[in-house]
């Protein structure tokens, strides 16, 4: 959004856009109503037979939809779509990923879980805790990365990102299951709020698709994906979560749309109070030709006050002052975690828009503040937050207990300068190459 008094770029009103946004939405879970699938069955383990309560039951890389009860029973509804996979875990199991194609309205399937091994780690003298090469290949580096059920979907390249890179569907032993080359210049992987894989690149955007163990892609609109999936942060049931944030704005809104009734509900306004005092304030800087033309352009713009527009003209959020919200919102089991670093309070809600309380907390104040990266990390198997620090090089992760706000455990991470950290089922992952050698960037992996 650009305001001169010269010239003037327009900018639809937040407000047209969610509610294009909802509309379209809307659309589309109406036609696909009817097209749900009812999933039940008995979760049971292998030695005894015996069933086995609170298994965590959820969709692959979407937050927990439910709970086996005391006789190992659940029972869940989606939407249909080609493939689903559901997420089996427990903390006394092995990790069950179990991939649903059909066309059924109902399926039974009972699972068996396979106890977990418990034995003592075997490491020489003084090699106790140190990273585990994931993948590693003499001929490519992994750019990014994303999970895929037990799997991994690598972006790799030989010398040059934007020259020869492809997508590797990767297996937990090395082994390249599948290749597909990219045919723009790109990015990063993205998993979006619905679970899927998708690979952004300068100048499109592909959905990585999964087939019979086989790698493809396709392109999808680039205007319809930033505008229309992006900004959904997740789902609760069949309820869609999203916020109306842009960096230019210290203040944004998380919604809960409903598409049962086409509600659309608040669920919390963040506001960085600071940085909103100095926004405002922007206004009374300008000169009074300047100020003029703030107020006439904020009648012609619904939805805009003269503080947006003077903010706008003197390019406030681009001052190295400016410092964006970060107020990052989790779903752990059925409860909405913000995580507002502004009131430095985690807001919690149930039923979407119901206030369950808050906490208090202040791990993002160290003594040296430059520490903080503002980035947090959930584990997506068993909903842990983690916050990442860094000192001197070396990334340090620190557990953060959302019922209480307070760091329970610290991680200080082996190699300096790593990239693309993610945690999965209690392992750090990231990307590393050391300096000054000829080894190529591998995926490594360390324990919390």
């Amino acid at each position: 959004m650009i305001f001169t008094s010269k010239n003037c770029t327009y900018l639809h009103p937040m407000i047209k856009y969610y509610l294009f946004l909802i509309v379209f939405l809307f659309t589309f879970l109406l036609a696909d109503a009817q097209e749900n699938i009812t999933i039940l069955g008995k979760v049971t383990e292998t030695e005894t037979g015996q069933a086995v309560e609170n298994v965590h039951i959820k969709v692959n890389q979407r937050n927990i939809v439910t709970k086996s009860d005391i006789q190992g029973n659940y029972h869940i509804v989606l939407r249909k779509k080609k493939r689903i996979t559901l997420v089996f875990s427990h903390i006394s199991y092995e990790i069950n990923y179990e991939p649903i194609n059909t066309q059924k309205d109902t399926i039974i399937l009972n699972i068996i879980l396979k106890k977990k091994v418990e034995s003592l780690p075997i490491f020489d003298v003084g090699e106790e805790g140190k990273p585990e090469i994931v993948f590693k290949s003499a001929k490519i580096n992994i750019a990014d990365y994303e999970f895929y059920e037990d799997k991994f979907l690598f972006l790799v390249y030989g010398k040059r990102l934007n020259k020869d890179s492809e997508i590797y569907l990767v297996d937990e032993n090395e082994t390249i299951i599948s290749k597909h080359f990219v045919p723009g210049e790109p990015v990063e992987l993205y998993t979006d709020y619905l679970g899927n894989v998708n690979l952004i690149c300068k100048r499109a955007i592909y959905r990585v698709g999964i087939q019979n163990d086989k790698v493809s892609i396709y392109e999808l609109p680039m205007d319809d994906f930033n505008q229309l999936i992006k900004p959904i942060v997740d789902t609760l049931e069949s309820t869609l979560l999203f916020s109306d944030f842009l960096r230019q704005f210290p203040r944004f809104k998380y919604y809960a749309f409903n598409p049962e009734d086409t509600s659309v509900s608040v669920i919390k306004e963040v506001v960085h109070k600071d940085m909103d005092w100095k926004y405002n304030f922007e206004y009374h800087f300008l000169n009074n030709a300047d100020k003029q033309f703030a107020k006439r352009m904020a009648k012609r713009l619904k939805g805009y006050d003269k503080y947006d527009v003077a903010a706008s003209m003197t390019g406030f959020a681009n001052g190295f002052l400016y410092e964006t919200v970060y107020a990052p919102m989790f779903v752990i089991n059925d409860t909405i975690n913000i995580f507002d670093h502004s009131e430095s309070k985690i807001w919690k809600f149930v039923d979407d828009t119901v206030e369950a309380g808050e906490v208090s907390f202040d791990y993002h104040k160290p003594k040296k503040k430059s520490s903080w990266k503002r980035q947090l990390i959930m584990d997506e198997v068993n909903g842990k937050i983690y916050a990442v620090f860094l000192k001197n090089g070396y990334y340090y992760l620190k557990q953060i207990e959302a019922s209480t706000g307070k760091i329970v455990a610290e991680k200080k991470l082996t190699f300096q300068f790593v990239f693309k950290l993610k945690i999965k089922e209690g392992y750090i992952y990231y990307t590393y190459k050391p300096r000054q050698t000829l080894q190529k960037k591998f995926l490594y992996k360390e324990a919390f």
